[in-house]
């Protein structure tokens, strides 16, 4: 009996300290909106049980903010949920000091407890481009790899892109007449080669030895991290999960093979090819920090981000030109103004796709392939447009809802390239267009995947007519938690032009 009301005493204690503790906590907040949150015994849940159900019903956590922002109408407010506090945020001045001051904003630590390791498994690692919060290590590395993007760069790989399309026009063309196919697999492939080749200058005989493995563990590197985000037993290491297995399995293989890689690079000594290789391994010796194993992180991170997503906008845009013939045939009739048809872009030819680029910037508005991107404040006494934020405070900009806002566009779930147009582009509120991020955390291939989507789309435009075979599917559903792809793909029947 005795031990019973020991037991129960310490609960009680124990209860109480955790909300003196969360009372604590959320006290720094109070200045700020927030919505209800139940005054029983579960209010150190905060609004997490509502949530939750929420969730259950969503694609995603940043459909389920969303939710919050159009229930309550606040532009800024916060969200207890247990422990955690998550600024909800629609100001564009203040999204936009937030993503410029990487110092006091870090990433949010989160992505480095879903992009580092997933069940010991190593992806991106600790201080790989994509999860490190923003060490000095990162600051380091950006700064040595940003002479990888730069345009000198991306005008000397045309060429090689030009092979790349030239390939994938080819596998298109073999194909049966009025063939219906899902050309998100298309996309991905053609994106996988373009990264590897132009970029790591990859042998043609390893991609077609290991290409295939690689374009199929992508979407399971996808799929595990959405779990270790939406499941948490997914996390423990005693739970058995055949996606676990799978992703150990896979990802092995990939390392081994970019390491034998990057080693190979390292011991030819090869500066007569500067190329995304070359400034990985140069980023990697501003620390003593980092192995080759970091190599391979950043590697992999420029693999699968330059694949993922550039491949979704590139599906996308299609989708989008057959359901807009009108957009299609303005797009063709551009090409054709400024290349022959069956002939390769020239360097100067790509800058001269003005509308195809209008058509693939409204596509990243209307679909962007990432929702949402996370901040977390790190300092204390930060103040942004006179309000304080605590620390700890994990800041959600969510990129999907400035996109849809018709604030900052007009009658914006319509498909309209115009937008982008010299003179209405001045109209565009800064950070109400957020694709790639902002700041100095901003997507830094952004220009390399403009570049490969309009060789490619350019090319299937020139040389198919474009037709959705399910005229009553007129939307693109799209869900993910790391990156927002199509549900179902995108089918469509790719009909060989007429020669006229």
């Amino acid at each position: 009996m005795l031990t019973i009301s020991l037991v129960l005493a310490l609960s009680a204690i124990g209860y109480l300290a955790l909300n003196l503790y969360l009372y604590k906590i959320r006290r720094n907040y109070k200045h700020m909106n927030s919505p209800p949150v139940s005054r029983n015994l579960t209010w150190f849940l905060g609004v997490l049980p509502d949530f939750k159900k929420r969730l259950q019903l969503s694609p995603n956590g940043a459909h389920v903010l969303a939710q919050y922002h159009h229930d309550y109408k606040w532009d800024l407010f916060v969200l207890p949920l247990f422990s955690k506090n998550i600024i909800y945020c629609m100001e564009l001045d203040f999204i936009g000091k937030v993503l410029a001051d990487w110092k006091t904003f870090p990433k949010d630590e989160g992505y480095k407890k879903v992009f580092s390791f997933i069940n010991g498994v190593r992806i991106f690692g600790n201080y790989g481009l994509l999860s490190d919060p923003g060490t000095n290590v990162w600051h380091a590395k950006r700064r040595a790899m940003d002479p990888g993007f730069h345009k000198s760069f991306l005008k000397s790989i045309i060429p090689e892109m030009n092979i790349v399309v030239n390939k994938l026009m080819n596998i298109l063309k073999s194909r049966p007449s009025n063939t219906v196919s899902d050309v998100c697999l298309d996309m991905n492939q053609s994106a996988f080669e373009a990264i590897s080749s132009c970029g790591f200058n990859m042998s043609s005989s390893v991609m077609s030895t290991h290409g295939q493995h690689i374009v199929k563990t992508v979407p399971l590197i996808l799929e595990a991290m959405t779990l270790t985000m939406r499941e948490s037993s997914f996390k423990y290491p005693w739970t058995w999960r055949k996606e676990k297995m799978t992703l150990k399995r896979s990802v092995e293989v990939i390392r081994d093979l970019i390491k034998n890689l990057l080693l190979e690079r390292i011991k030819n000594d090869l500066p007569e090819n500067p190329d995304l290789m070359s400034h990985i391994i140069k980023s990697n010796q501003c620390s003593d920090q980092l192995s080759i194993d970091d190599l391979v992180d950043d590697y992999l991170v420029f693999l699968i981000a330059g694949m993922e997503t550039t491949a979704i906008t590139m599906a996308i845009t299609l989708f989008y030109l057959a359901q807009n013939k009108d957009i299609f045939f303005k797009v063709r009739s551009e090409i054709d103004s400024v290349v022959e048809r069956g002939e390769s872009l020239k360097c100067d030819d790509v800058s001269k796709l003005v509308f195809l680029e209008m058509v693939i910037k409204e596509c990243l508005r209307i679909k962007p392939p990432v929702r949402a991107i996370g901040r977390c404040c790190v300092k204390d006494n930060a103040v942004v447009n006179g309000l304080k934020i605590p620390p700890g405070a994990e800041i959600h900009v969510p990129i999907m809802a400035l996109h849809h806002d018709p604030r900052y566009w007009e009658n914006p779930e319509i498909f309209n390239p115009d937008r982008f147009s010299l003179d209405s582009k001045k109209k565009i509120r800064s950070f109400s267009f957020l694709p790639f991020a902002a700041g100095a955390r901003s997507c830094i291939g952004k220009n390399f995947a403009i570049l490969e989507a309009k060789m490619v789309v350019s090319r299937i435009v020139q040389e198919f007519d474009l037709e959705n075979p399910n005229p009553e599917v007129t939307d693109l559903k799209t869900a993910g938690f790391v990156t927002s792809r199509p549900v179902k793909g995108v089918k469509l029947k790719l009909c060989p032009r007429p020669h006229s």
